[in-house]
């Protein structure tokens, strides 16, 4: 009988649709949608209330083809392939009250589930597996496992190592702590991720699959970007969001000394108290957000690729995209030590003083040629999904005998 995939993603599918599908959890998505490990892949976006749409200049008809709804969701198809199940929570303000900690709330509604129960059922996904990719799902995928679905978590980055406020840091420690009874199997993108998860919740296998790249989009040549065309060169390009992770203070220092090369920022600003500190040099050019279908053309018209990510506390532990992304290009990339820098070393020069991270960028830019390609073998997301999925296959043996207890809803979460 043939397997189905219930995903879970952390960004909602109508920002990726926006965006563009650039982050870890899309990009798998997409992968098992293209791979043949599935038969169905049924993607959970997360919670819409009214406030949402208004803020998106959206309304619940996304002019997409719905093809089953009921009173409060709908599934539509996805071009890609793949069914996507939208939830409307209608409790606007309770998403006012509680921020981004409603979402917690939000995915323990029961409603939600019957209307996913009952989406599954009309799709005639039988034996499903789930893959959380979501923090903040965790009180659904708790009862999804309740219900005899085998589930896998993928703790893609460490939140606890994020500047979370009081409330949040509460819901994400309740929600790792849910994710180490439920899950059969937990993945993550870093060795440093698992010894954390491995040692703080008791994770049985913490399995890590890195990050990778879709070598299609990074292939062939592009066209300059008009906004490139202000830029004269050299270009040094940081293509990403400015968060608590870039280094303000090294990127300063760094571009004050090297006055002569231009350095482009191209990202959503999430951190603005970051952003303030960045210094803002005549050679230091921001851009915006770039479309994901439009980024490989801004890392191929640079002459040379920067990752400044902080090293101490602050850090996530993670595994940069970007370097694999840089590398698919086949760009002199400098990055600070982490991020998966180390496991990318024939691609990347690792610098973490602001002195060496200066002369790195002055001999990525001045060796001319690009660097040699990253082999496709090993760093594709679909070889990544592939190792997903596997894992999970093994997980979902001698899991089917359980009974699906009756759902019943819980007091305050309907």
């Amino acid at each position: 009988m043939p397997k189905h995939l219930i995903a879970i993603p952390f960004h909602d599918w109508r920002k990726c649709i926006r965006e563009g599908f650039r982050t870890r959890d899309a990009h798998l998505i997409e992968a098992f949608t293209r791979g043949e490990d599935f038969d169905k892949v049924l993607v959970v976006s997360r919670p819409i209330t009214p406030l949402e749409l208004a803020l998106h200049r959206e309304s619940r008809d996304s002019g997409l083809r719905v093809i089953l709804a009921g009173p409060s969701w709908h599934v539509f198809q996805d071009d890609r392939g793949c069914y996507v199940f939208e939830y409307f929570d209608s409790d606007v303000l309770g998403q006012i009250l509680y921020g981004k900690s409603w979402f917690f709330r939000a995915y323990g509604s029961v409603r939600m589930l019957r209307a996913l129960l009952a989406a599954l059922t009309s799709l005639e996904m039988e034996q499903p597996i789930a893959l959380s990719m979501n923090i903040r799902s965790a009180r659904l995928t708790a009862q999804l496992a309740a219900r005899g679905i085998p589930v896998a978590f993928d703790g893609f980055d460490n939140w606890l190592r994020f500047p979370l406020g009081r409330a949040e840091r509460r819901w994400v420690e309740r929600s790792y702590a849910s994710y180490a009874e439920v899950a059969q199997v937990w993945f993550t993108n870093s060795e440093s991720n698992s010894v954390a998860f491995e040692q703080q919740y008791g994770v049985r296998a913490c399995v890590v699959v890195p990050n990778g790249v879709d070598f299609g989009r990074f292939k062939g040549s592009f066209g300059e970007p008009q906004l490139f065309g202000q830029v004269r060169r050299p270009r040094v390009f940081f293509g990403g969001k400015i968060t608590h992770l870039f280094d303000s203070a090294l990127f300063n220092e760094v571009a004050g000394q090297l006055g002569h090369i231009q350095f482009v920022l191209a990202g959503q600003i999430l951190d603005r108290a970051v952003w303030r500190r960045i210094q803002k040099h005549p050679n230091v050019h921001y851009l915006g957000d770039v479309h994901y279908d439009e980024y490989p053309a801004y890392v191929a018209a640079s002459d040379a690729c920067i990752l400044p990510y902080v090293r101490d506390e602050n850090s996530h532990g993670g595994n940069s995209i970007k370097l694999y992304e840089y590398a698919a290009a086949g760009k002199s990339t400098v990055s600070t030590e982490g991020n998966g820098a180390g496991a990318m070393s024939t691609f990347v020069t690792i610098a973490n003083s602001p002195d060496e991270f200066a002369k790195a960028v002055v001999d990525a830019v001045e060796a001319g040629q690009p660097t040699v390609r990253a082999y496709e073998d090993g760093f594709s997301w679909d070889e990544r999904a592939r190792a997903i999925a596997h894992r999970m296959m093994e997980m979902s043996e001698g899991s089917r005998s359980k009974q699906s207890p009756p759902l019943q809803a819980e007091a305050g979460n309907g």
